[in-house]
């Protein structure tokens, strides 16, 4: 098959050379020119596959020899690489955002690989003739097989058909093991549910267990107290009875004594009375 041209339009002589081996190899055909007009009009008589244009040239800025090709009828869709040794990436950045943007931009140094990269990327690979024709050899034999591989499906699928018929029997008891299997697998399902709810009542019993066992302690705690409180009352209950057997006691005999008192009195002013009055 026919190489594929490129024109390289840069006057740096070193990455001419780079460029050139590494593209040259790879079945590229490779025309130089170091300045921006002649590269041009080179491209308008050759009508290249691809071209690549550094940015620094002696009579023009690639930027505007970009623009020339961008702008010709003949030649605005031919594929374009900027080069640059100065540029910066911000101005590549603006450049793109241009209707008359390139297709790849690089900034040097960069290698053979990457530059080989670029170019597959925008024009495809390229073999020779003889490996063209290796390969048609090879699509070929593969076409062939196809033939022979298609003829087997249908003699299989044939077979499939047939094994189908004497098998449909299996399938319904594919299908019935299929059902057995679901429901069994369903039957585990709930038992495992069932555990798990009845993990939940054994908790809740326990809880409840500890509960009741709380309450009755409490409870026997209470019934203690409240027979110490009941002996303590009976005990203050008979101590106020003493009293008030005492003090109905006392409550006599100060009755007495004031009966006798009165006695006394009387007795002292019949007395009294008997002295004679001064």
């Amino acid at each position: 098959m026919p190489s594929k041209k490129i024109i390289l339009i840069d006057n740096d002589i070193e990455y001419q050379a780079l460029i050139t081996s590494a593209l040259e190899p790879e079945n590229y055909r490779i025309t130089t020119a170091l300045d921006g007009e002649s590269g041009f009009q080179l491209a308008k008589k050759d009508r290249p596959d691809l071209v690549i244009i550094a940015i620094e040239l002696q009579d023009a800025n690639g930027y505007l020899i970009s623009k020339k090709f961008r702008e010709d009828d003949g030649m605005k869709s031919i594929p374009i690489i900027l080069i640059s040794r100065d540029a910066k990436p911000k101005d590549f950045d603006q450049h793109r955002k241009l209707k008359i943007r390139a297709d790849e931009y690089l900034l040097k140094p960069f290698s053979e690989e990457v530059i080989l990269s670029k170019v597959q990327n925008l024009i495809g690979f390229h073999i020779t003739e003889k490996e063209f024709e290796l390969m048609q050899d090879h699509l070929n034999s593969m076409i062939q097989e196809k033939i022979l591989l298609d003829d087997r499906i249908s003699g299989l699928e044939k077979e499939n058909e047939d094994l189908k018929s004497r098998l449909g029997g299996v399938q319904e008891v594919q299908r019935a093991l299929k059902e057995s299997r679901d429901k069994e697998a369903g039957l585990l399902k709930q038992l495992n549910e069932n555990k798990e709810h009845t993990k939940v009542i054994d908790k809740w019993l326990t809880e409840a267990t500890e509960a009741k066992d709380r309450l009755q302690k409490d409870n026997d705690t209470l019934t203690r107290d409240t027979e110490a409180a009941k002996a303590e009352l009976d005990k203050v209950r008979r101590q106020v009875n003493d009293l008030t057997t005492a003090l109905a006691a006392l409550q006599a005999r100060t009755k007495n004594n004031n009966a006798a008192m009165e006695k006394i009195r009387g007795l002292l002013s019949q007395a009294l009375s008997l002295f004679p009055k001064e």
